[in-house]
């Protein structure tokens, strides 16, 4: 309790006095296709994005890292090229998923949380992963997120994530407003690669390294 506490004070505090962010837990321009599902990394871990939508209004080329500072907190840190902002995202979860059972976690975060904006939001989420056989496993996420200070407009968020072995995944996200649905190759630990469809309208492609 007394890291949720602390936790939600620390994002609220930090969306009251920011402004251009990185995307949601659900808007994978900014966070990095084939790496958002919902999962913080680890601590110590590094993760660096680019991700290419070559016939997008907006966001055509966006490049991001973000790395594990604390085993309950993550931030990262990115660039979108043509609209020249800087976009960057904290999110620390303060209560950890049950290793049986399906008592979710919850990740609170602050950013923009969809595709082409960067007013100040913060989201919190819950997050689920469920092992369903032997070579198949799902990662769900599902939550809201609300404009800051204003309190003004709402959105629902949701997201799943299913692995095929451990160098196959699909991934669909609603991050309120859009759908983004896209499909995964990681032939490494430390390399993934994407296809997805922005907005269900853009094609574009992503490549993830992991250290």
């Amino acid at each position: 309790m007394n890291r949720m506490l602390l936790s939600l004070v620390f994002v609220l505090l930090l969306a009251s006095v920011t402004s251009a962010q990185e995307c949601g837990p659900s808007c994978p321009v900014c966070s990095g296709a084939g790496a958002n599902d919902g999962a913080l990394l680890s601590q110590g871990s590094l993760l660096v994005s680019g991700l290419s939508i070559p016939s997008a209004d907006e966001e055509r080329t966006v490049l991001n890292t973000r790395y594990g500072i604390l085993s309950w907190l993550d931030a990262g840190i990115g660039y979108a090229f043509r609209t020249e902002k800087i976009l960057w995202n904290i999110r620390t979860q303060p209560v950890l998923e049950g290793e049986t059972g399906f008592k979710p976690g919850i990740i609170l975060g602050t950013g923009s949380v969809q595709t082409g904006g960067s007013d100040q939001s913060l989201y919190l989420q819950l997050v689920k992963s469920i092992q369903v056989n032997e070579t198949v496993s799902m990662r769900l996420s599902a939550g809201g997120a609300t404009l800051v200070p204003d309190f003004d407009e709402s959105y629902g968020q949701a997201g799943v994530t299913a692995m095929f072995g451990k160098r196959y995944a699909a991934f669909a996200n609603y991050d309120g407003k859009s759908y983004h649905e896209g499909v995964s190759w990681i032939p490494t630990d430390w390399l993934s690669l994407s296809f997805l469809m922005v907005e269900t309208e853009f094609p574009a492609v992503s490549v993830v390294l992991k250290k």
